[in-house]
């Protein structure tokens, strides 16, 4: 990891001597949930009432998202057209259904005789690092090619799972059909350990229409080979709990519960280490920016974006822009990814030499009743040149 710093530091300084270029830096770290507002988790610590444990399953949908995103990026970028960058991506998205919430909360008491359905259950973590050169062919389409390093990963994914009560509770059954790929996770002591390698590709076009712009792209269109280390495992079980039958009260021991947790566990052994090759959530993305006439709102920007494998739906925002000599506002609304529909906003600044920007996907974690996750974002770019 050093190495790749180091080459890219050499080559933005030695190429920064000759050109007019740029440096930027980009970071935004975000923790988006789809489920329960920010007042509504605040009242849920400690001892819940009944009302209370209801009050969260109403807000549930049928199918509800967590996630994590942390990023960071240096890019140098040159005025011929070519552009260097080093960044970190860390991630955690996870899916879950009400009906896991509801045993959780209720028990399996309200629910004698019901076949419970718990799935989609998903967790995808990764934690990796990519260098990337790009290069702009003409003002239209822009290619990138990215060398990845794996440091962390983690995938579950339970295809089918169903938990049964019998009418009498004379004994409950589950089935459940999962799989999981996992390398040493332990992200604290060696956040960026070299558990596999990688490659991705991106492509842009951008184009002029209607007095506006459209831009179109794919973006992290590739693969890490996590090492023959990782662990992975395919489990399709069913087990039936019919109690502990005790017929001497006073030869009872923690062996027959044992016995009963050893069985399950058999089950959860059962894996194997070889090399895993994870395919990137490929990002597509459009982007649709106008003009208007108008002195209170100079243009809009329609976005539309998708990523493979962690959106169930693709991600569409709307903002409006408001320009004031240097300073640039925009407030917009989203729907669907996996976060909550809400607001978003940013601000930036626009000098002679350096830009900077500060955006949230969250505007709305200033009322929360609606807030649904937080969410912060930083840009900051530096145009120099050479002495003539």
């Amino acid at each position: 990891m050093h190495k790749y710093i180091l080459i890219f530091l050499l080559t933005a300084a030695l190429s920064a001597q000759s050109q007019e270029s740029s440096f930027d830096y980009n970071g935004d770290i975000g923790f988006f949930n789809s489920g329960i507002s920010s007042q509504l988790l605040s009242q849920s610590y400690g001892f819940l009432s009944a009302d209370e444990k209801n009050n969260i399953i109403d807000n549930l949908q049928l199918e509800n998202h967590l996630a994590f995103e942390a990023n960071g990026e240096f890019k140098y970028q040159d005025k011929k057209g070519w552009g260097l960058s080093l960044s970190n991506r860390i991630g955690t998205y996870a899916t879950y259904p009400k009906s896991l919430v509801e045993l959780i909360l209720l028990g399996n008491t309200p629910f004698k005789g019901e076949s419970l359905k718990l799935d989609p259950l998903k967790l995808t973590a990764f934690n990796y690092s990519q260098i990337d050169f790009s290069y702009q062919w003409s003002k239209k389409i822009n290619t990138s090619v990215s060398l990845l390093l794996g440091h962390q990963f983690l995938n579950l994914n339970v295809n089918d799972a169903h938990f049964y009560t019998d009418p009498q509770a004379a004994f409950i059954n589950y089935q459940v059909d999962f799989e999981a790929h996992y390398t040493d996770t332990n992200m604290f002591n060696k956040p960026f350990s070299n558990n596999g390698y990688g490659a991705a590709f991106g492509i842009s076009y951008k184009d002029s229409i209607n007095k506006g712009d459209i831009e179109v792209s794919i973006s992290d269109l590739g693969f890490i080979k996590w090492n023959d280390k990782t662990t992975n495992m395919h489990i399709e079980n069913q087990y039936q709990f019919e109690g502990v039958n005790v017929d001497d009260f006073i030869s009872f021991n923690d062996s027959i519960i044992r016995d009963e947790i050893d069985s399950v566990k058999a089950s959860l052994e059962s894996n194997l280490k070889e090399s895993y090759t994870w395919r990137l959530p490929s990002r597509l993305r459009l982007s649709i920016n106008h003009p208007l006439n108008s002195s209170i709102i100079q243009a809009y920007t329609l976005s539309i974006e998708h990523r493979i494998d962690l959106y169930n739906v693709p991600r569409i925002s709307l903002d409006v822009h408001k320009i004031a000599q240097k300073h640039l506002f925009s407030l917009g609304y989203h729907i669907g990814g996996i976060e909550r529909q809400g607001f978003q906003m940013s601000y930036s600044y626009k000098g002679k030499k350096t830009h900077w920007q500060l955006y949230t996907k969250q505007a709305n974690a200033l009322i929360p009743s609606t807030n649904y996750g937080v969410h912060l974002g930083i840009s900051i770019k530096r145009v120099f040149s050479s002495s003539k």
